[in-house]
């Protein structure tokens, strides 16, 4: 009986109506993208390190470009939170580099302007014009069709590298 009273008790005082005080409830979501290429990144990173041999090194590389293609292949890159390393713009090219960890994204994208762009492409310019390095922005990524996986102990390369393009929320990633 005692035990059936503490658990109403505790029922009632979830029920309280009280607003939500914890520290996860101001935190911008993550998305189900930056979920598992953080959670690749990292799966790699144990399972490279517990490889005993270069082949069985390799086979991991090879193993998570797989699932990383795959992935890529199928799902689209929403509402990732980047951080700009680089904007160059070169007459009509646009090249963005930047990265969330050690998953780096990057890209050229020449534009043509022969007569008037559609609105959609002047606002994909206009976005990426806009974009400037050092700064956090949340995007979604337009895949280029290639990625690479790199080795999490090389001091040159991300360990994870997707050849896509940012584009603003409003238009789906692909």
């Amino acid at each position: 009986m005692k035990l059936a009273l503490f658990f109403i008790l505790i029922l009632l005082g979830g029920c309280s109506g009280k607003a939500d005080t914890s520290a996860s409830y101001n935190k911008p979501r993550i998305s189900k993208g930056q979920i598992f290429l953080t959670n690749l990144k990292d799966s790699l990173i144990l399972e490279y390190g517990a490889a005993r041999s270069e082949t069985a090194k390799q086979m991991v590389l090879e193993k998570c470009h797989q699932q990383l293609q795959e992935y890529l292949d199928s799902k689209p890159i929403d509402s990732i939170r980047i951080k700009i390393d680089e904007v160059l713009i070169n007459g009509r090219t646009i090249t963005t580099k930047s990265h969330i960890g050690s998953i780096q994204f990057l890209y050229g994208l020449t534009f043509t302007f022969a007569g008037k762009m559609s609105p959609k492409i002047d606002s994909i310019y206009k976005f990426m014009q806009g974009l400037r390095a050092g700064s956090d922005t949340l995007v979604n990524f337009a895949y280029t069709g290639k990625c690479r996986v790199n080795s999490p102990d090389s001091a040159n390369l991300s360990t994870i590298i997707i050849y896509a393009f940012p584009i603003p929320l409003q238009y789906p990633a692909k």
